[in-house]
C-alpha cells in the first residue's frame, strides 16, 4: 500500500512521466481514500499546467543543435 510520503516523492513524476500500470494503480487507490493526497496532486497539477503556459519552453531546431556542435568542436 502506498502512504502519503510514497505520494509526495512519486506525484510529480505521476503527473510528467510514463509511469507503470501498478504505479498508476497504487497512486489512484491512495488518492481515493486520501483527501489530503488528492489535494496535493490537484494542486500540483494546476501549478505544473500553469507554469509550462507562463514559461513555455522553446525547443532548439535541428539546425540550431548542430551549428552549436560545430561551434563547440571548432573552439
Amino acid at each position: 500500500m502506498i502512504t502519503c510520503k510514497d505520494v509526495s516523492d512519486s506525484a510529480s513524476d505521476y503527473l510528467d512521466s510514463p509511469t507503470t500500470f501498478l504505479q498508476r494503480l497504487g497512486l489512484r487507490f491512495h488518492l481515493v481514500m486520501c483527501v489530503h493526497c488528492r489535494r496535493y496532486v490537484r494542486q500540483l497539477s494546476l501549478t505544473s499546467r500553469v507554469a509550462k503556459q507562463l514559461y513555455p519552453v522553446d525547443e532548439p531546431t535541428d539546425e540550431e543543435i548542430e551549428r552549436l556542435v560545430e561551434k563547440l568542436k571548432s573552439s
